[in-house]
């Protein structure tokens, strides 16, 4: 048995813009999750690496990321990986990795007395265009 699957708690890096697929109406978002990693260099000084994932969610997850993941804010994501390869203007092959987002978690809150749930993307009948 194989296994793709990613797990991320990290912080938005924008603000998010939903757009629609025009051949199917499906709405999409795409956003950057920062996590960072704290360790000691061979000196013992402390040092931060920070690591930028491109992450991607269709349906209704992208309509409720959207409206409410800000930059900034903390997310826990959990997706998929997958590459997609194509050619640039002058024809030189471009990869990219991205996060297929399957469900999320806001991890903070909206206001001083309202917090955000889990949003899982398993139970919508919707078909992803992927």
């Amino acid at each position: 048995m194989d296994l793709n699957k990613v797990m991320l708690i990290g912080r938005s890096t924008n603000n998010l813009e939903v757009k629609t697929i025009e051949s199917t109406g499906t709405p999409v978002v795409n956003f950057t999750v920062a996590t960072n990693r704290k360790y000691k260099n061979k000196d013992g000084n402390m040092m931060e690496d920070a690591e930028y994932h491109r992450c991607v969610a269709y349906g209704k997850g992208a309509e409720v990321l959207g409206k409410y993941l800000v930059k900034g804010k903390r997310v826990y994501v959990e997706g998929r990986l997958r590459t997609r390869k194509w050619q640039n203007s002058e024809g030189a092959e471009k990869f990219s990795t991205e996060i297929i987002v399957d469900s999320f978690i806001f991890l903070d809150t909206k206001g001083d007395s309202e917090t955000f749930e889990t949003e899982s993307l398993e139970n919508i009948d919707e078909e992803m265009p992927f």
